[in-house]
C-alpha cells in the first residue's frame, strides 16, 4: 500500500504476509535496490524526494538538537553505585550493569603509549585505565570533563569483564591505523561502551587490510554498545562473531548509535560455515535451527541511524538471531579507488542466520535503483541460491522511501526462533515516518546520551 509523504516522496509500508513483494529469491531484507529498468518512470522523481526526505528530517533534528548533557554515575566510597546508562539497555543485553560496584577510573590525558615491562602506561591515560580495570576485576572508566580531542591508539585495547567505558557526551574520538581493531572483547561478559566516537586513519576499502572499531568474539556475553558515533572505521564498525560453534549464549544490544560513511557496517554470527562449507549442518542450515544451527548469538539492533552506509546493516550468519527495530537507514554506495561502487543493501542473512525487522525506515536517495554486486549479491543468489542468501527473514511495518523494497524469506521459520524482544514504536507513511526519522537523528550518537527512548520522540 503506497502512501505519500509531506515532501511528495513515494512511501511504501510493507507488512508481513501477502503484502510483501518478493524480490528475486535472495534472503535480503532490503536487499538489492531494484534495477531502474524494472521500475515505473516516476521512480527517479521519487528517489529525488527520498533524498529530500532525509535532508529535511536532518534539518528538523538540528533545529531541535538535544543539549550535550553528561550522565554522571553515582559514587559510593569511590565506586560506582548507579548510572542512568544501565536503564537504557533493552533487548538481548537487558540486565547488563557494566562497571557498577567497581572503582571509578578517570582518564585525564589524550596520549597513548603501549606498555611494556620497562615502560608502564602513563597514569591517567586510557590504556592505564583499561589495564587498571583488568587488575581490579573491572571498573567504570570516564574522561575528565574538560578533556576533549582524539586518542590515537598505538595498539588495540582489550576490555575486561564488568567494565563500562563511558565517553560522556562525545568529546573523545578513538582513532588508529587501519589494521587496528580499537576495542576487542574476547571471552568477557557484562560490558558497556558508550558516548565515544570511532574512526580510522585514511585507508582504501579494497586495497588495505583493515580491522574493526569494536570486535566481539568467542564466548562473550551481555555487551551493550550505546550512543556512539562511527565514521570510516575500516572493516566493520561493530563485528560480533564467533570463530567456532559454542553451546554458551552470547547476547548484545547495539542501540542509539550513529554510523556514517562506511562500507560494511556489522557482521553477526559464527564463521563455521565460511571456514568450511562442508561442515556439519552447513549444506542445509535452515533445517538445523533446532540443533547445530540454533542461534547462540542473539543481538538487538535498536534505534540507530545509518547515514551514507552501504552494506551489512547487519549481515547475519550461522548460529545468530537479530532483532532490527526502529532504525533509520540512508543507503549509499562506497566508491572504490578502482572507480567501481560497492554493493548496496540493507540487511542480509546467510548460512542459517535469522533476522526479524520491524518499525524501520529505509531510504534510497539514489536516482537509479541498484542491485548489490559485491560479495553479497542478489544476482549470485538468484542464479542458484547458495550460502550467501541461505537465511531467514521476517519483516513487518517497515517504511521504505524511494526506490527500495523490503523482502521476506522463510518468514514463518524466522518468527518461530526465540529471541529477546523490544517494544517497537509504530511507524507508517507520511508524518509518522518523518517524525520518527527526525527523532532518531536527534537521539543517535553521543549527544543523545541523556535522552530517554522513546519519550524523546514526544508526539512525533
Amino acid at each position: 500500500m503506497a502512501r505519500r509523504n509531506p515532501l511528495r516522496g513515494s512511501f511504501s509500508v510493507p507488512r508481513r504476509g501477502g503484502a510483501l513483494r518478493a524480490l528475486l529469491t535472495a534472503g535480503f531484507l532490503v536487499a538489492g535496490l531494484l534495477a531502474a529498468s524494472a521500475l515505473p518512470a516516476a521512480a527517479a522523481d521519487g528517489s529525488l524526494s527520498a533524498r529530500r526526505f532525509f535532508e529535511e528530517a536532518k534539518a528538523a533534528a538540528e533545529r531541535a538538537a538535544l543539549p550535550c548533557t553528561r550522565v554522571a554515575p553515582t559514587l559510593s566510597d569511590g565506586r560506582v553505585s548507579a548510572s542512568p546508562l544501565t536503564g537504557q539497555i533493552e533487548g538481548a543485553a537487558a540486565g547488563t550493569t557494566g562497571g557498577l560496584g567497581k572503582r571509578l577510573l578517570t582518564v585525564t590525558r589524550l596520549d597513548d603509549a603501549k606498555s611494556s615491562a620497562s615502560r608502564p602506561s602513563p597514569e591517567g591515560s586510557l590504556r592505564w585505565a583499561v589495564e587498571t580495570a583488568h587488575k581490579a576485576g573491572g571498573g567504570w572508566i570516564v574522561f575528565a570533563p574538560d578533556l576533549t580531542g582524539q586518542i590515537h591508539l598505538e595498539a588495540g585495547l582489550h576490555l575486561p569483564s564488568d567494565t563500562t567505558l563511558d565517553g560522556g557526551c562525545g568529546g573523545i574520538t578513538l582513532s588508529g591505523a587501519p589494521r587496528l581493531t580499537q576495542l576487542t572483547l574476547t571471552d568477557v561478559r557484562n560490558v558497556i561502551i558508550s558516548g565515544l566516537a570511532f574512526t580510522k586513519d585514511a585507508y582504501d576499502d579494497k586495497a588495505d587490510k583493515t580491522g574493526d572499531a569494536i570486535g566481539l568474539t568467542d564466548q562473550f556475553d551481555r555487551v551493550a554498545i550505546l550512543h556512539n558515533a562511527f565514521h570510516r572505521c575500516g572493516d566493520g564498525c561493530v563485528d560480533i562473531v564467533r570463530k567456532s560453534r559454542f553451546d554458551t549464549e552470547s547476547r548484545a544490544t547495539v542501540a542509539f548509535n550513529h554510523f556514517a560513511e562506511h562500507n560494511k557496517v556489522m557482521l553477526i554470527g559464527t564463521l563455521t560455515c565460511y571456514k568450511d562449507a562442508d561442515a556439519e549442518g552447513c549444506r542445509e542450515p535452515l533445517r538445523h535451527l533446532a540443533d547445530l544451527m540454533a542461534p547462540r548469538v542473539t543481538v538487538t539492533v535498536q534505534a540507530n541511524v545509518f547515514e551514507g552506509t552501504s552494506q551489512r546493516h547487519p549481515k547475519v550468519v550461522s548460529n545468530a538471531a537479530v532483532q532490527l527495530a526502529n532504525n533509520l537507514f540512508l543507503l549509499s554506495p562506497t566508491a572504490y579507488s578502482s572507480g567501481a561502487d560497492s554493493a548496496v543493501y540493507g540487511s542480509a542473512t546467510g548460512t542459517g542466520g535469522v533476522l526479524r525487522a520491524a518499525g524501520n525506515i529505509f531510504v534510497n536517495p539514489d536516482r537509479a535503483g541498484r542491485i548489490g554486486a559485491g560479495p553479497i549479491s542478489v544476482v549470485r543468489a538468484a542464479s542458484g541460491g547458495g550460502r550467501e542468501a541461505d537465511g531467514a527473514v521476517a519483516a513487518e511495518d517497515n517504511v521504505t522511501v524511494g526506490n527500495i523494497s523490503v523482502v521476506e524469506k522463510d518468514a514463518d521459520l524466522a518468527r518461530r526462533v526465540p529471541m529477546a524482544s523490544v517494544p517497537v514504536r509504530a511507524v507508517s507513511g507520511g508524518a509518522s515516518a518523518f517524525g520518527l526519522a527526525t527523532c532518531l537523528l536527534r537521539l543517535a550518537g553521543p549527544k543523545g546520551i541523556a535522552a530517554t527512548w522513546p519519550d524523546v520522540c514526544g508526539r512525533s
